[in-house]
This record gives C-alpha cells, sequence and structure tokens, in this order.
C-alpha cells in the first residue's frame, strides 16, 4: 500500500517534469499544437528574410524658378512743350533792339498791332483771348504750355519772348498775331516763319516752315476762313531770336469787316484755337513720321 502511493507520486512529478518542458521550449503554441511561425523553431536553420522589392526614388527635384526680373518700368514720354505768345500787349514799347542776335538793324520792342475798324476790338486784346482758348485746349490734349503773358499789362519785347520760348526749350513756339490792310477786301489767314537762308535761325527753316503750314491748315480747316500760305521773312524780331520752331499765325483781317466781326465773337475764337491745337497735333505727327 505504501509502495503504491510511492509509485503515484513518481508518475506525477514524471508529468509535471514532462509539462514544464513544453512550456520552456520556444514557439510552442498550446492553442493549436502547432509552431508559431513568427520565428524558427529550435535546432532549425533559420531562412535569410527577403524584403519585397522597393522600387527606387529619386528625391523630387524642386521645379527651375525662372531667373527674377526687375519689374519694367514704363517710362511716360516727355510731353511736348508749346509756347504761345499773344502778340503786341497793353501798351506798346517804342524802345529799339537789335532786330537779331548781333545786328546792328534795330526795331521796336513791341508795336501797338491793329486794331478792328469795326468791332473796335485791339490786335492785343484778340490775340491774347485766343491764346488763352488756345492754352486750355492744348493742356486738354496733354500738351505742357508756357504763356509768354496773360495779362495786358506786360512789358516784354519780342526777343525777350523769343528767348522766354528758348530758355524753356519749347518744341513749337506759336505767335498769334492779327492782320490788317488798307484794302478792305482783303481777308484770310497766313503763317510766317524764317527763310531757309535766315543767318541766325535758318537751320530751323524745315521745322517752321512744317509748323506754319500745320497751324494754317488747322486753322483754315476749322474756320473755313481763306487761306493765303506760307510767307518766308527774315525781318521779324520775334522770328530771328529763336533757337526753337517757331511760327507767326495771322488769324485774320481786323481790317475787313466780315472778317473784323468774325473775329470778335467767343465762337470764331475758339475755332481758330481749335484749329491751332489740330495744327499742332498734324505738325508732331508729321515730324516723328519724316524722322
Amino acid at each position: 500500500m505504501k509502495q503504491g502511493k510511492i509509485i503515484k507520486m513518481c508518475i506525477l512529478l514524471l508529468s509535471v517534469s514532462v509539462l514544464w518542458g513544453c512550456v520552456s521550449q520556444p514557439g510552442a503554441d498550446f492553442s493549436s499544437g502547432t509552431q508559431s511561425t513568427e520565428g524558427p523553431t529550435a535546432g532549425s536553420t533559420a531562412a535569410p528574410s527577403v524584403p519585397a522589392t522597393v522600387p527606387t526614388v529619386l528625391p523630387t527635384q524642386p521645379a527651375t524658378k525662372p531667373a527674377e526680373t526687375a519689374p519694367t518700368e514704363t517710362v511716360p514720354a516727355k510731353k511736348k512743350l508749346i509756347a504761345i505768345d499773344a502778340g503786341h500787349q497793353g501798351k506798346a514799347n517804342l524802345e529799339k533792339e537789335p532786330v537779331a542776335p548781333g545786328s546792328s538793324e534795330m526795331k521796336y520792342k513791341v508795336s501797338g498791332g491793329t486794331y478792328g475798324r469795326f468791332s473796335g476790338l485791339r490786335e492785343s486784346e484778340l490775340a491774347l483771348e485766343i491764346a488763352l482758348f488756345l492754352q486750355r485746349e492744348l493742356e486738354n490734349r496733354g500738351y505742357e504750355v508756357l504763356m509768354i503773358r496773360t495779362t495786358q499789362d506786360v512789358n516784354i519785347s519780342n526777343a525777350e519772348r523769343a528767348e522766354m520760348a528758348n530758355d524753356a526749350g519749347a518744341d513749337a513756339f506759336i505767335r498769334i498775331h492779327a492782320d490788317g490792310s488798307e484794302d478792305a477786301s482783303v481777308h484770310g489767314a497766313t503763317a510766317l516763319c524764317q527763310t531757309e537762308n535766315n543767318p541766325y535761325c535758318g537751320n530751323l527753316y524745315t521745322q517752321s516752315r512744317l509748323l506754319s503750314e500745320s497751324l494754317l491748315e488747322g486753322l483754315t480747316a476749322r474756320t473755313g476762313a481763306k487761306k493765303r500760305g506760307v510767307a518766308e521773312t527774315d525781318r521779324m524780331s520775334g522770328i530771328n531770336w529763336c533757337r526753337v520752331p517757331v511760327s507767326i499765325i495771322e488769324v485774320g483781317f481786323m481790317t475787313n469787316r466780315e472778317e473784323d466781326l468774325l473775329l470778335a465773337t467767343e465762337e470764331y475764337q475758339m475755332k481758330i484755337a481749335l484749329g491751332l491745337a489740330d495744327g499742332v497735333d498734324s505738325y508732331f505727327a508729321s515730324a516723328e513720321n519724316e524722322g
């Protein structure tokens, strides 16, 4: 009896020993009785791990950034400068000055001008009214304007007026006048410029001639006045002292009844100003094309 208990105890110890060996063996799986596939079994040689083929990915190159350029600055074109001289003034200056630089010939600094035989309007007043209308029109068209005078109460000689336009670097100098004649039937508009052989400003003949033609064409087109053409002369102080393109515009005859009365009206004065502005536009357009 005692011997049987000993045998049972030995069997129990043996069972515990076997069970312990199974628990201590790595990779044992008691839930299914199969080896774990997460590692090699004892005594076996693990096969080398072969990673899945991974495509080679080159680092993405940043897109080439275009070279930066400085923003283009639009340089506005230089505005054309137009000098406008309303001929004569409130009071004549009968002192004399050289008719041209270095000339011994002398002329009045500023004469009194003519007057309307029927309107009673003085040439200096008419010229100033037209000049002021022309100033406004040219500025509206984008030009810069230098006014030689804006009032009757000045004392500026013809040579000084030319020097004002010269010193300002005017692109064109327009001198506004009116005509008179002993023959009351004479009418129409005339332009004056220097001759090609003028010893003082003959180098500006081509520009001055073109300016004169352009102004006269614009004026007569707007007003319907008779076109008397361009006269060339070297006896005008206001031309000979110029170093810029110049034209004298005789807008009509104040000794002709019909024309005198027209010249005295604001409506006709404005037409003259519009025509002269048209002439300025045409002059620069033609000058650019010829250049």
